[in-house]
């Protein structure tokens, strides 16, 4: 089988400059008929609930379900076992030198050692994150969606944000098929995802990336 990355787009992924780096792609796959095989065979077993709805001070909170496939670089071989082979493949690639220095060619003066994390969530009504920047560690981050018909009163866009106001929006991004956003960490990277609305019909899929600094506590 021919690659599901689309390296190219990432490598030339026009990067927004305001309120901080990142960038929106309307497709990083190289097929659209691999992109909605993608679609359709995302998991449906093995998420765990995530709910941090009362963290401590300086702590972010969210409630969403996930599913880690890959850990500091370290894979989770039983699930990515249960995975459908074109799933596994994807994996494959994400893990490869060649879809990390595409992403990575983004960040001015990236170094060489990052970690690889890759996780699949699953965001059912009522799940959220509230407004943050990330930990310092988290150089890069990308995100992948793979929802068909998602509505505007659903809710559970992905925000960037101007500060840590949900509602002081600078750009929204819908988690629609095949669409990902690239993202760069700084102090003024804000960013969060307001809570999935309760009639929702289906959950909001999405498959995060992110290169870190391998000392760096989740």
């Amino acid at each position: 089988m021919s690659s599901i990355i689309d390296e190219h787009a990432i490598r030339s992924a026009p990067l927004r400059r305001t309120p901080y780096r990142y960038a929106v792609l309307a497709d990083s796959f190289t097929d659209p008929a691999l992109t909605r095989r993608l679609g359709a065979e995302f998991p449906r077993e093995g998420f765990a609930l995530s709910d941090r709805e009362r963290a401590e001070p300086g702590q972010k909170r969210y409630r969403t379900f996930d599913h880690q496939l890959v850990r500091h670089d370290r894979p989770h071989t039983a699930n990515l076992a249960a995975l459908s082979p074109l799933w596994q493949q994807l994996v494959a690639e994400l893990r490869a030198p060649g879809y990390r220095a595409a992403l990575a060619s983004l960040v001015p003066q990236a170094p060489d050692d990052l970690a690889l994390e890759v996780r699949l969530t699953r965001y059912g009504p009522g799940c959220w994150i509230e407004p943050h920047t990330d930990r310092p560690d988290k150089v890069v981050t990308h995100l992948f969606y793979f929802n068909t018909g998602w509505q505007s009163a659903w809710q559970g866009d992905f925000r960037v944000l101007n500060g840590p106001d949900i509602e002081d929006v600078a750009d929204r991004v819908r988690p629609a098929l095949g669409t990902s956003l690239i993202m760069i960490r700084s102090d003024r990277s804000w960013h969060g995802v307001p809570p999935v609305s309760a009639d929702c019909p289906q959950d909001r899929l999405t498959l995060l990336v992110h290169l870190h600094h391998p000392d760096g506590a989740r």
